[in-house]
């Protein structure tokens, strides 16, 4: 396959990039990446003009897609760890407390999430042990939550995926092409209904890679309400 081509549309006295492979197939195909990068597959024989014209005929849609994409990367604001800041486990808030004490420790009191350090730690320490914390309760939840939303998948023939937990900084999750569910540790801080949705969305890509009808189709059919649940996503963590 030859080497892409890198061309550009012109929207609104903007210019748009994109990427063009150019194969054997009869059809364009245009698809926005989660990073927001426009890729089109074009059949050998057109033109850069013709692939320009059919790509900015599709301008509309590609800034639509480009603009989902980006409301969907969490935003998270750097947090300080200290004692009075608000942090979030399951969507319940908890304010955070931290005291010396013997030992290295997490623990919940009521509305308290006390951690517990020998002596004036700093940020980094405290924010180490409170990811580790973190990452215990996601081994646990997520699996949980893949358990509950997995069956109307299954039925289409969907095995259950190696789950995968990381820390990302642009995305909630992904599906791999080797077929793993990536979750992003923050999602643990989320209420369980919004884990669900993330799952659900991800969980549709092993049928249908990109985001066209039919994987619409398919989280709806899965999760009716996940556009109001992908809204309280971004209100409750972003």
């Amino acid at each position: 396959m030859a080497a892409p081509t890198e061309l550009a549309f012109d929207w609104g006295g903007t210019p748009v990039p994109f990427s063009v492979r150019r194969s054997e197939r009869p059809t364009l195909r245009i698809v926005v990446t989660p990073e927001g990068e426009v890729v089109v597959s074009a059949p050998s024989h057109a033109s850069d003009a013709d692939i320009i014209s059919r790509v900015r005929r599709r301008g509309a849609w590609i800034v639509r897609q480009r603009a989902r994409f980006d409301r969907w990367r969490p935003r998270t604001p750097p947090r300080q760890y200290e004692s009075g800041e608000t942090h979030l486990l399951l969507g319940r808030p908890y304010r955070l407390l931290v005291e010396a004490g013997t030992s290295i420790g997490v623990r919940i009191e009521g509305s308290r999430l006390i951690l517990t350090e020998p002596d004036n730690k700093g940020l980094v320490f405290r924010r180490t042990v409170l990811r580790h914390w973190y990452r215990l309760h996601a081994h646990r939840i997520f699996p949980e939550r893949l358990r509950a939303v997995l069956p109307p998948f299954a039925r289409l023939g969907v095995e259950r995926p190696r789950l995968v937990i990381r820390e990302m900084t642009h995305r909630w999750g992904s599906f791999t092409a080797k077929g793993a569910l990536v979750l992003n540790l923050e999602l643990v801080r989320a209420s369980p209904s919004l884990i669900d949705y993330v799952i659900a969305h991800e969980l549709a890509h092993a049928l249908h890679p990109d985001h066209g009808w039919g994987w619409e189709e398919l989280l709806t059919r899965a999760i009716p309400d996940w556009r109001a649940r992908k809204d309280e996503l971004e209100r409750e963590l972003l």
